[in-house]
């Protein structure tokens, strides 16, 4: 664990552990949430959520959302739930929404509105004295690792420097991913130095132990103002920051390590070089020995984690066209909604949602007409859904809904002409409603999907 001390009143712990099982036990930990989805996502760290707290966290979510004003922006704010254990007694929701990674400016303002709330959010419970926060937006969202931290560090901080830490003592960068936990504490141990803060800081922290058929060797990780290096003196083991692809996996990352017989490996992968006592996952590698690794592999199973469900497998699902991996339960369970790729959003075909199929579109063209567009007419669109029972696509297949009718506007312009057909393709696709639970009124049922419409003649 690497411990900065900024002053007698505050600490930041940096550490590699599961958010939900940390070595030193919180008052709090934070997770990050969809805006459309909340916890119907059921992934990553949503999902461990409910499995952890149970669905008492799920049902206080929905009563928080149901207090908020009508039209509340949502993305970038904090929901503060109770988790029904005395620690972590609460769970800081960050409502996030899905940006492409390649659109930084959005990807670092939404960063940045989100970690201003949520450390506003903190100074509202004077029990929270320590609280654990993940790399936000880097996983599931796939968002710029680097960029991340940097935001991240930037507003502690800040924060912190202006004397707005009122009741917290202790904040917990804690990540499952080795490598994030290197590059914080690089990246704190740069702006430590630049300020020339007077801490008493370790610069050196175990970080991986290796098992050899000669003996066991102790590799340390030493930071400094330029890089991270790993070197292990007796086989000149080093630890590359410059992006480079897994030898095995092909996975294209930032802590990659370099053996003897010049492989490259992930973390991951040198895991299982370690517990399979194996020199190289290479099958033809010069620096196997008689029995080929593959052999060893067979016998040993070696597994991998689906990075959705974070479940162990022999073997993933690759996909075709972006190459990222995911089991196949997964797969079939995200693909039959949406033929998207969960890491880079590439399409895989037309998208299918789960909206009810015994819903009618009914399109007519009114003489009124819309504020603004005062010379056209208004394409009024209407849709009418009856009761129902979930099928097994739904959140609670078996489970009842009631039937809903919801109307909607267009300018009766050529643009409008052109989105009404727009419109009934996406119906047609089952795309612009589905079964969830409504942020107006918290009751599971047919809710808009992510497709907006104006349902009033004045106002939005």
């Amino acid at each position: 664990m690497n411990s900065f001390k900024l002053n007698n009143d505050f600490t930041l712990k940096v550490y590699t552990d599961s958010i939900f099982d940390c070595k030193l036990k919180c008052e709090a930990i934070t997770i990050s949430i969809f805006k459309k989805s909340f916890f119907e996502q059921k992934v990553g760290l949503v999902k461990s959520a409910a499995t952890t707290f149970g669905s008492n966290v799920e049902k206080n979510f929905a009563k928080e959302i149901k207090k908020l004003p009508k039209n509340f922006e949502l993305e970038g704010q904090c929901i503060v739930v109770e988790t029904g254990k005395k620690k972590p007694k609460y769970l800081f929701n960050i409502v996030l929404d899905f940006i492409d990674p390649k659109n930084s400016t959005k990807f670092e303002s939404l960063m940045k509105k989100s970690l201003e709330n949520f450390l506003e959010s903190l100074n509202n419970y004077s029990e929270i004295k320590s609280i654990a926060i993940p790399l936000l937006g880097t996983g599931f969202s796939s968002g710029p690792v680097n960029s991340s931290i940097n935001i991240l560090l930037d507003r502690v901080l800040d924060f912190h420097n202006k004397g707005k830490m009122i009741h917290l003592k202790e904040l917990h960068l804690v990540n499952i991913e080795e490598f994030k936990t290197q590059l914080i504490v690089k990246k704190l141990n740069e702006i430590l130095k630049k300020n020339a803060a007077p801490l008493d800081l370790k610069l050196e922290s175990l970080i991986y132990q290796k098992e050899d058929n000669i003996d066991e060797l102790e590799c340390v990780c030493k930071l400094n103002d330029n890089m991270l290096q790993k070197e292990n003196l007796q086989n000149k083991e080093k630890l590359n920051f410059d992006t480079n692809q897994c030898s095995w996996c092909k996975q294209k990352l930032k802590n990659v390590k370099l053996i003897d017989c010049g492989h490259l490996f992930c973390p991951s992968c040198c895991g299982d070089i370690k517990e399979n006592k194996i020199k190289c996952l290479i099958p033809d590698c010069s620096h196997n020995n008689d029995r080929t690794n593959i052999d060893v592999a067979k016998e040993n199973k070696i597994e991998k984690i689906c990075e959705i469900c974070c479940e162990t497998y022999d073997s993933l699902k690759v996909l075709e066209k972006c190459g990222h991996e995911l089991c196949t339960n997964c797969f079939k369970r995200l693909f039959e909604s949406k033929p998207q790729c969960p890491f880079c959003y590439t399409f895989y075909g037309i998208p299918k949602g789960i909206q009810p199929s015994d819903g009618k579109m009914s399109v007519i063209n009114e003489k009124f007409s819309l504020p603004g567009y005062e010379e056209f007419s208004t394409i009024v669109i209407n849709y009418r859904f009856p009761p129902g029972r979930q099928t097994e696509n739904h959140p609670n297949p078996g489970k009842n809904y009631s039937g809903s009718n919801r109307t909607a506007y267009l300018p009766g312009t050529e643009e409008g002409f052109k989105a009404q057909k727009l419109l009934e393709k996406a119906f047609e696709n089952r795309l612009i409603f589905t079964i969830g639970i409504s942020v107006t009124t918290g009751i599971e049922g047919i809710t808009w999907n992510d497709i907006h419409h104006k349902t009033q003649i004045r106002g939005p």
